[in-house]
C-alpha cells in the first residue's frame, strides 16, 4: 500500500472528522426515522413537538423533512463505512 494511503488513514484529522460524521449522521437518522414512522402511524404525541407548533400542526408536513433527513444521513454513513475505500481510491 501507498505511504500516501497510511498518511491519511491514520491522519487524526480525518478520523476526528469521520467519527463526528458517523455518530451525527447515525443519530439524526435515527431520530428523524422514529418522527417519521411516527408521523405515518399518525401517532398523536407529536403534537408535543416543538416541530409540529411551527408547521401547522399537521403530520404531512413534517414527514418529508424527516424523510429527506433520514436518505441524507443514511448516505453520509454509508460514505463513513467506506471510508478506507475512498481513501484508497483518492490515493491511487
Amino acid at each position: 500500500m501507498s505511504k500516501s494511503y497510511q498518511e491519511l488513514k491514520t491522519s487524526p484529522a480525518i478520523n476526528l472528522v469521520w467519527l463526528v460524521l458517523i455518530v451525527a449522521s447515525a443519530s439524526i437518522g435515527i431520530l428523524a426515522g422514529v418522527i417519521y414512522i411516527l408521523a405515518v402511524t399518525n401517532v398523536q404525541i407529536l403534537s408535543w413537538s416543538i416541530g409540529y407548533v411551527l408547521t401547522s400542526g399537521t403530520n404531512a408536513a413534517i414527514m418529508t423533512p424527516c424523510l429527506v433527513a433520514f436518505c441524507v444521513s443514511a448516505v453520509v454513513f454509508v460514505l463513513c463505512m467506506l471510508k478506507n475505500v475512498i481513501l484508497k481510491a483518492l490515493t491511487k
